[in-house]
C-alpha cells in the first residue's frame, strides 16, 4: 500500500464488500493509514451496507470521500453528503443509466463502470463511445476494465478529453492477484497519462 502512496495517486479506494476478494473490513485496522500522504484522498467504496455502518466507518478511518456500488438511494446519498463528498457509481452496458439525473443534486462525482452479474468490478470495459451522449455537467470518474494498454488506444485517448471526465478507477487489471498491486505497472500508467485525468487505486 505505501510504495503505491509513494506514486501519488489522487485517491486510494478501500473496498468494505464482504464478496470482493479485496475486502478490507478485517484488516483496516491494521493498514498505515496515518502512513499516507496528505495529498492522497482515502475513499471507502460500500456496497449497501446500512447508513449508520457507513457513518461510522467515516469517521473511525477519517475516510475522504465515500464510493457507492449498491443500490443506495438519493436520500443514503444525501445523508453521507454532510460528512464527505459522495462518489456514486452506476453499470453502463450499451447505454447511459437512466437514474442519473435522480443523483444529479444528491452526489458529487459520478462513477461508470461496467456493469455485471454482481455488484463491484468485472475486470472488463465497457464501450466508451457511449459517453459522447453524457451532456451533465456532474463530473465523473471512469472505470471498469482499464488496463495499461489503454494508454495506446485511441478511442481511449480520445475519451480522456471528455469535459466532464474527472478521474480514472484502476483496479484488478493492475494486480498480480486480488488486491496485490503491481506498482511498475501503476508507476508506468500514472507517469504516461501526462497528468491527466486523476487516478484513483483500488487496494
Amino acid at each position: 500500500m505505501l510504495e503505491i502512496a509513494a506514486l501519488l495517486p489522487d485517491y486510494m479506494g478501500f473496498i468494505f464488500f464482504k464478496n470482493s476478494p479485496r475486502d478490507v473490513s478485517d484488516k483496516i485496522d491494521g493498514l498505515p493509514l496515518n502512513g499516507l500522504p496528505a495529498a492522497i484522498k482515502k475513499v471507502a467504496v460500500f456496497v449497501n451496507i446500512p447508513l449508520e455502518d457507513s457513518e461510522n466507518i467515516i469517521r473511525k478511518y477519517a475516510f475522504d470521500r465515500v464510493q457507492l456500488h449498491g443500490n443506495e438511494s438519493p436520500d443514503y446519498c444525501k445523508s453521507l453528503q454532510k460528512i464527505v463528498p459522495v462518489i456514486k457509481a452506476f453499470g453502463i452496458t450499451d447505454k447511459l443509466p437512466d437514474e442519473l439525473a435522480a443523483y444529479e443534486n444528491c452526489c458529487d462525482y459520478f462513477l461508470f463502470d461496467t456493469l455485471g452479474k454482481n455488484a463491484g468490478g468485472t475486470g472488463t470495459a465497457f464501450d466508451h463511445a457511449i459517453l459522447k451522449n453524457y451532456t451533465m455537467s456532474k463530473p465523473f470518474f471512469l472505470a471498469g476494465g482499464i488496463g495499461p494498454e489503454h494508454l495506446k488506444d485511441d478511442a481511449f485517448r480520445k475519451v480522456t478529453t471528455h469535459p466532464s471526465l474527472y478521474a480514472l478507477d484502476i483496479n484488478s487489471r493492475f494486480e498480480t492477484s486480488p488486491g496485490v498491486k503491481d506498482v511498475g505497472l501503476i508507476e508506468k500508467f500514472i507517469l504516461g497519462k501526462d497528468g491527466r485525468p486523476k487516478t484513483e487505486d483500488r487496494s
